[in-house]
C-alpha cells in the first residue's frame, strides 16, 4: 500500500516538475558536493601533474627513518662514552685571615697527589715563595714543597691521598725564602689555612 501511494503522488508532483526551468548549479555547489564525497576536483591536468618533494610520502618515511636513525646513533653514543670523573672526596678550602678563599685543593682517594688551584690573587712578593705545609695532629708541620703563585699544580704525595693525609686535619701555606724554609719549619707568616673535608 506504501508504494502505491509513492506512485499515486509521485503522479500529481511531475506536473509540477515538469514547470519549472532547468537551472544549473553554480560551480562553489558542486565543490561542496565533491568534498564531502570525497571527490578530486581538480581538473584533469592538474591532478595529473606530479607532486611536489615535500607532498611525496616517500620524503617523509625517509625522515622518518633517518630520524630513527639518529636517536639510535645518539642513543650508542651516550652509552659509549666515558663515565664522567667522579668528584674529588678530598677537599681544602685555604683561606686568609680575612676569611676569603684563596687556594683550593682537591685529590681523589688514590691520587698520589694534590692538585692546587688559586680562586683569587695570590701573587707572591719579590724574594719569596709559597710553601705548603701539612699540619699534622699532636705534631710539628710537614712540607708538601714549594708551590708557584698564581698558577694551576700538582702537588706529590708520598702514598694514596687517603693515607698522606690521615690524621692530617688542616694545611696551611706560609711565605718563606726563595727555596723554602731553611729549617724544616715555617718560618714566614701563614697567609691561608683550611681544614681537611673528606667526602666519603
Amino acid at each position: 500500500m506504501v508504494a502505491d501511494a509513492l506512485t499515486v503522488w509521485e503522479r500529481r508532483l511531475a506536473v509540477l516538475a515538469d514547470q519549472v526551468p532547468a537551472m544549473t548549479p553554480p560551480p562553489r555547489v558542486w565543490a561542496r558536493i565533491a568534498a564531502r564525497l570525497g571527490l578530486d576536483t581538480r581538473p584533469a591536468a592538474a591532478a595529473q601533474a606530479p607532486l611536489r618533494w615535500w607532498e611525496r610520502l616517500g620524503v617523509w618515511r625517509a625522515l622518518a627513518v633517518a630520524s630513527f636513525v639518529a636517536a639510535v646513533a645518539l642513543g650508542v653514543l651516550q652509552l659509549a662514552r666515558p663515565p664522567e670523573p667522579a668528584a674529588a672526596p678530598i677537599v681544602v678550602v685555604l683561606a686568609g685571615s680575612d676569611a676569603k678563599p684563596g687556594l683550593i685543593a682537591t685529590a681523589a682517594r688514590n691520587d698520589r697527589f694534590l692538585t692546587l688551584k688559586p680562586v683569587a690573587n695570590t701573587a707572591a712578593p719579590a724574594g719569596r715563595v709559597f710553601e705548603l705545609w701539612a699540619l699534622p695532629q699532636g705534631r710539628a708541620p710537614t712540607s708538601l714543597g714549594v708551590i708557584p703563585a698564581g698558577a694551576v699544580v700538582q702537588v706529590p704525595l708520598p702514598a694514596p691521598a687517603q693515607e698522606s693525609l690521615t690524621n692530617i686535619p688542616a694545611l696551611a701555606v706560609s711565605l718563606e725564602p726563595p727555596g723554602g724554609s731553611p729549617t724544616g719549619q715555617p718560618t714566614g707568616p701563614v697567609l691561608y689555612s683550611g681544614t681537611v673535608e673528606r667526602m666519603y
